[in-house]
């Protein structure tokens, strides 16, 4: 009589129970994942308000104010400055706007999300000439 050997393999039930703990392993790692970007493009767009930020001082610097009272948000690319989105290059994931009050003597740095979402605390920030900034410093980390 031959003896049957056993086949070498998975069964159906091992397969199914490593795809399960591969499918928990995703759902807790694909959330932190995006938590992480989208911190990310938070703290790139904080970046660029302070760098623009830094540009206005430049220009009170040499003319006494930060430009003209436009008294409604702009491009800062109307107005000759940069950065106007975060990233500078290539898809903008959020979109900068300056507004200069005050006959030249104070504005207002706003970074709102590219694509719309209102969502999230960090999906619009603001920067002012006096330094406040909203959200309050470290709630985009």
């Amino acid at each position: 009589m031959k003896s049957l050997s056993r086949a070498r393999g998975f069964t159906l039930i091992e397969l199914m129970i490593a795809v399960v703990i591969v499918g928990i392993l995703a759902a807790i790692a694909i959330p932190s994942y995006l938590r992480y970007v989208e911190r990310a493009q938070a703290r790139d767009a904080q970046a660029a308000m302070q760098s623009l930020a830094l540009a206005l001082e430049r220009r009170y610097s040499q003319i006494y104010r930060y430009g003209e009272d436009t008294q409604e948000a702009e491009s800062p690319v109307d107005l000759d400055l940069s950065p106007s989105q975060s990233p500078e290059s290539g898809t903008a994931k959020y979109d900068l706007k300056l507004t200069v009050s005050g006959d030249g003597q104070s504005y207002t740095i706003e970074a709102s999300r590219s694509d719309g979402r209102t969502s999230g605390e960090c999906d619009v920030m603001t920067l002012t000439s006096e330094g406040t900034r909203t959200p309050a410093s470290g709630e985009c980390d």
